[in-house]
């Protein structure tokens, strides 16, 4: 019962300081109008709500950051792999579709480019990745799991993860185009990517599989394949972060993912048995 309390308490000091920043960037962007896709260092900030609302909480309640998933264990470096490319599967498969299929067409591109992009790049963006992950998966999946088994924990993080977006996808440019489309495709690729990088966290007993996903995600869709895609009348709503490719692409993943690691999770008491308490 104690810990259940404690971990309340946790939630409720995460909360107020990510509604209040979170909306407070919002307005600095809607305001400048800047735009998400603009990459300025509001939408940095916006990122690294999450983290700092966590480290906030864990410090007013436990004293302490530690039990939030920092290392990098042995289990981990397959995880890490996994998380790094199956991004690229997954946008192999759906932009090659629509290339061959004539939905999009394969433009011009660099393969030193792209090389610099798929390395430096990813690591790079694992900075900004980490500002999310922190909060999501260091803090949220490891208090929730304190309460509920991990794939209820995974649908509370997915639907938190996507209110959080829908705000700019609404009122900014982070959308297709079409804003009722691009929330119901962002709604299950978002779902779908939390199962997965939950899993891929719990099987590492660390939040970094998650920061690599993240980041990994970020730089091959909207940094490689959107760029280098010739969109035509129906392109967007195939490809990119609001597209049904995608969202079926990361629903199929989380299926299968989710599936072979289930034997795990049925043998675990998932209020003893949290993977993220490491230091």
């Amino acid at each position: 019962m104690k810990t259940k309390n404690s971990t309340k308490k946790k939630l409720a000091a995460f909360a107020l300081p990510a509604l209040v920043l979170s909306f407070g960037f919002y307005g600095m962007i809607l305001w400048t109008g800047c735009g998400v896709n603009s990459g300025s260092v509001l939408v940095l900030g916006l990122m690294w709500v999450p983290a700092v609302s966590a480290l906030f909480s864990k410090l007013m309640v436990d004293h302490s950051i530690r039990g939030m998933g920092w290392r990098i264990h042995a289990q981990s470096l397959p995880c890490l792999g996994i998380a790094y490319l199956l991004p690229l599967v997954l946008c192999g498969v759906v932009y090659g579709l629509a290339w061959s299929t004539g939905i999009g067409t394969l433009g011009e591109f660099s393969f030193s480019q792209t090389a610099v992009f798929a390395t430096a790049g990813v690591v790079i963006n694992c900075l900004a990745a980490m500002g999310e992950e922190i909060g999501w998966r260091g803090f949220l999946l490891t208090e929730l799991r304190q309460l509920m088994p991990v794939r209820q924990a995974s649908a509370v993080i997915g639907v938190v993860w996507f209110l959080y977006h829908a705000p700019v996808i609404v009122f900014s440019d982070y959308n297709n185009g079409n804003i009722p489309c691009s929330l119901l495709c962002f709604f299950v690729m978002v779902m779908a990517f939390t199962f997965v990088a939950d899993a891929l966290c719990v099987k590492a007993r660390s939040f970094w599989p998650a920061v690599v996903l993240h980041a990994s995600h970020n730089v091959f869709v909207q940094s490689i394949f959107d760029p280098i895609t010739v969109t035509g009348r129906y392109t967007r709503f195939v490809t990119s972060e609001f597209g049904v490719g995608l969202a079926l692409a990361y629903l199929a993943a989380a299926l299968l993912l989710c599936a072979g690691m289930k034997n795990q999770e049925g043998k675990e008491n998932p209020v003893k048995a949290v993977p993220h308490r490491t230091r």
